[in-house]
């Protein structure tokens, strides 16, 4: 094997060596640069992030729960009776964060919550009809 010039070099940034002892040269470490809000998975609509949503997360799950009764879930994906059931369990959590969020949402979570879970309840009544279940 010929000796050929690395494109790269390897740099242990471990804080400590093997046998434990604190590395004596160790760089402060390079502070990550900050996502941008198009990147971040957590932005708001407006751009800025900010803190999590109910709303965004009854909306998240909803779409797990409409994909999965949708039956797109190509060769790779559960079978139909499995989706039914993951649709049906996802359904099942938004009824019970309904019950415990009771007397806490705002009148905008509570318009979302009750739009996500009917439309919801009608696919799946219409899917396992479809199905035989």
């Amino acid at each position: 094997m010929s000796q050929e010039q690395k494109p790269f070099a390897v740099n242990d940034r471990r804080h400590f060596t093997a046998d434990g002892q604190a590395r004596e040269n160790d760089p402060a470490p390079a502070a990550p640069a900050p996502a941008s809000p198009a990147e971040s998975p957590s932005a708001s609509p407006s751009g800025a992030a900010g803190p999590a949503d109910f709303g965004q997360f009854i909306l998240t799950l909803g779409a797990q729960a409409g994909f999965l009764l949708s039956g797109q879930g190509g060769a790779e994906g559960p079978s139909p009776h499995e989706a039914l059931q993951d649709a049906r369990a996802l359904i099942s959590i938004l009824e019970m964060l309904k019950d415990k969020t009771e007397g806490r949402r705002t009148p905008e979570e509570d318009r979302i919550l009750d739009g996500v879970l009917y439309e919801l309840r009608l696919g799946y009544v219409a899917r396992a009809g479809v199905s035989g279940a």
